[in-house]
């Protein structure tokens, strides 16, 4: 890639042959474009089957063995063989005598599934993982704060659409102050 700059520079969004989309800072020129690459999300696609694929990157951070289970705002969390292990520890200090304890780790545990790949790379995601984060064909890969998220297409454009500058300042006040 060239790393020619200018100020006539925009963001856009370049699907390529792997299937993933890539966020580029465009430098338009008479002869050609001159790109830079500023952030990723991977589309992918599930098949007739309902298998997809992790993109390669990801995969070498996820190691052999990882899991994938149900996450907040409509997505799943891809963890890896270490992360899960952390998660069920943590949820097996529910209190039994306190429903809502239970109730939040049986519906996580119960939804963790141990992703096996095909020799193509492909996971087979589970109907109950599907249902959850309302998955219909595509799906929308990106790299989370803790962990790889798998969203809905169509949920992810409904969430960073109701997203405002207010709530992204708020949020990050909030994480400033733990400092």
């Amino acid at each position: 890639m060239n790393k020619k700059t200018s100020t006539n520079s925009k963001k856009v969004l370049k699907r390529v042959d792997s299937g993933q989309n890539l966020w580029y800072n465009s430098t338009i020129k008479t002869r050609g474009v001159f790109c830079k690459v500023a952030g990723r999300l991977y589309s992918h696609q599930l098949d007739a089957k309902k298998r997809m694929r992790i993109p390669a990157k990801f995969r070498e951070e996820l190691g052999p063995n990882y899991s994938i289970t149900i996450g907040t705002g409509g997505c799943l969390y891809v963890y890896t063989e270490e992360e899960v292990t952390k998660v069920r520890k943590t949820l097996a200090k529910a209190n039994r005598y306190k429903g809502e304890q239970l109730k939040a780790a049986r519906f996580i545990l119960a939804n963790i599934w141990d992703a096996e790949e095909d020799k193509q790379g492909r996971i087979l995601l589970p109907d109950n993982l599907i249902k959850y984060a309302k998955i219909e064909k595509n799906v929308t890969i990106f790299k989370g704060p803790t962990c790889i998220e798998i969203w809905s297409e169509e949920v992810w454009n409904d969430y960073i659409n109701s997203i405002t500058f207010d709530n992204i300042a708020e949020a990050l006040e909030e994480l400033s102050k733990d400092d």
